[in-house]
């Protein structure tokens, strides 16, 4: 596709066309299972398509954008399809019901309905008191109906329609600062400040958090994703080129504890929250920076191997003993470090590697959370104290009642999507409990199958690769840092949540970017989108003026920043 507005402008509005084909096709699933969906809500989602087009003209008349508009459309297709998903799961009155039973039977009457009177013939109806009519096709109309209660006031004060808003607002902040010079060297300036400013709220999530979570459903450590990259690809920048005088290729180490310290700063709050992912995907990101800025194999291969050491040595620690006892003297190894680790790491991997078979109630990390589930429930407790074998059969509804539960619902309902999908509005992911944050990627999988699911592997990829090039492409450091350091979040982000997902790797609570539209999520995903706009533009501003015009001979370019 030619890297012209109006051509990513009319790919967009081909999205907003099945974005409505995906609105109907969720109304009519959710009539045939007896209830109707708002369409208040429905109108709601495809007005944010209104902002969207907004910014293509915006950013094509007003800022006279050049760079990659590839990074813009597979951001809105991410987008387009996570609302399609956070719309079917809460059009339907079994997710998030408090009494999930009634919501649901309320649905199999209509599916027992619909079968009745497709299938059985005129004297078996009669026989159930039903009209003696012959199987026919449904009339959608003859099915019990359960009308939407979506009002304007709560489309109005939904956070469903107010985080989109102020994400596309921070796409704009973002891009706004981010292609002006002046902002870029005040940041390399005070890259010191700007990295400790960020350990507020990261101090703040400390006090206030649970599990991770702060402020209802919202991630404490979002607001300090953005800051603390840029803060450190300043200072990264400021100090790479000292990296290259070694010592047996071994920085010296004046230059490297510096950058070791401003890189552990942000895991202290993680450590604290015993959260995982993010360890993960910071990790990931900082060491992307790192190897963008050290050129010399010897460090590469030194800080490669130290990486995978550490690697290796946290997952030996989490591995469930049955796995370890497998491996000569592994246990022996691996106790000081599983001694180390939080409980909430080694449920994790237990989840991953055996999550369909629950450990010993004797098991520390879990023995705490089963005898909490018991002593809540005298009835539970009294069968536990029966025999050994009547507490394993406890042991195993506690395990999958408060561990195990949604990734076992994932795995099903992935598998039964099969390549095509059971059809929106006809699957079965508001069993999950949080399918429209943790475990959308398992909702979008379940009813548009491998095909959908592949879909949004594809756009991920595709943004990361657009946001490789806009790195590769940088005339300076610093801009090259940082736009390798927000494809890595991006990229690694996607990466842990459906490989969490899919079991291929731990699950740790991260949401898909883009696709998840909750919490501060949302907001820092279109703001690093604006920042990568930013800086391609940036790339391809630069390119036009080391372009020389006809008839005038090239000026030598000033390399330095970036060799």
């Amino acid at each position: 596709m030619k890297n012209r507005a109006s051509s990513h402008l009319l790919v967009i509005l081909l999205i907003l066309l099945f974005e409505i084909a995906g609105y109907w096709a969720i109304h009519r699933g959710g009539v045939l299972r007896g209830y109707e969906t708002s369409t208040i809500g429905a109108v709601r989602d495809l007005l944010m398509f209104v902002p969207l087009l907004a910014m293509v003209i915006w950013l094509s008349r007003v800022m006279n954008y050049s760079g990659q508009w590839i990074l813009f459309t597979t951001a809105v297709l991410l987008f387009s399809i996570g609302m399609l998903i956070q719309y079917r799961l809460y059009s339907d009155p079994e997710y998030n019901a408090r009494n999930k039973s009634a919501a649901r039977e309320q649905k199999m009457d209509a599916l027992r309905t619909r079968y009745i009177i497709e299938n059985y013939d005129a004297a078996k109806k009669q026989l159930m008191g039903l009209p003696a009519t012959p199987a026919s096709s449904i009339d959608l109309n003859q099915l019990p109906r359960r009308a939407a209660n979506y009002s304007i006031r709560d489309a109005l004060t939904s956070s469903y329609t107010w985080i989109p808003i102020f994400s596309f607002l921070a796409f704009g902040v973002a891009y706004m600062f981010c292609v002006r010079d002046g902002f870029l060297l005040w940041l390399q300036r005070n890259s010191f400040i700007v990295v400790l400013l960020t350990l507020v709220p990261l101090a703040a999530a400390v006090v206030t958090s649970s599990a991770g979570k702060a402020l209802g459903n919202m991630t404490p450590w979002e607001p300090s994703k953005i800051p603390f990259l840029l803060g450190f690809a300043g200072i990264l920048m400021a100090r790479y080129k000292d990296l290259g005088e070694t010592y047996w290729g071994i920085p010296r180490a004046r230059d490297v504890v510096p950058l070791l310290v401003m890189a552990m700063l942000p895991f202290v709050p993680f450590f604290a929250l015993k959260d995982f992912g993010q360890m993960l995907i910071f990790s990931g990101a900082y060491t992307t920076l790192y190897l963008v800025a050290v050129r010399r194999w010897p460090q590469l291969l030194l800080f490669v191997g130290s990486v995978l050491l550490g690697i290796s040595i946290l997952v030996v620690g989490a591995l469930p003993r049955d796995v370890q006892e497998k491996v000569p003297l592994l246990p022996t190894i691996a106790r000081p470090v599983q001694t180390m680790l939080p409980a909430r790491i080694q449920q994790r991997f237990h989840l991953w590697l055996d999550g369909f078979d629950p450990p010993s109630p004797e098991v520390s990390w879990w023995k705490k959370d089963y005898q909490e589930a018991i002593n809540g429930d005298p009835q539970l407790k009294q069968l536990s104290e029966q025999s050994p074998a009547m507490q394993k059969i406890v042991n195993v509804d506690v395990w999958f009642d408060k561990l195990a539960f949604q990734p076992a619902q994932a795995v099903f309902g992935i598998a039964s999507g099969k390549n095509t999908g059971r059809g929106l509005g006809l699957g079965f992911p508001e069993v999950i409990p949080i399918a429209d944050s943790d475990y959308v990627y398992a909702a979008i999988a379940e009813e548009l199958g491998l095909t959908g699911g592949a879909i949004v592997l594809l756009a991920v990829i595709i943004l990361v690769v657009a946001g490789v090039r806009t790195s590769l492409d940088a005339r300076d450091m610093f801009t090259k840092l940082c736009a390798a350091g927000l494809t890595a979040f991006i990229g690694f982000q996607a990466l842990v949540n459906v490989g969490g997902i899919l079991r291929a790797l731990p699950m740790t609570g991260i949401t898909l970017p883009f696709v998840s539209h909750g919490g501060f999520s949302l907001v820092t995903s279109f703001a690093m989108l604006g920042m990568l706009m930013a800086f391609s533009h940036r790339n391809a501003r630069d390119q036009m003026l080391a372009k020389p015009s006809p008839g005038v001979p090239a000026s030598p370019l000033n390399l330095e920043a970036v060799e």
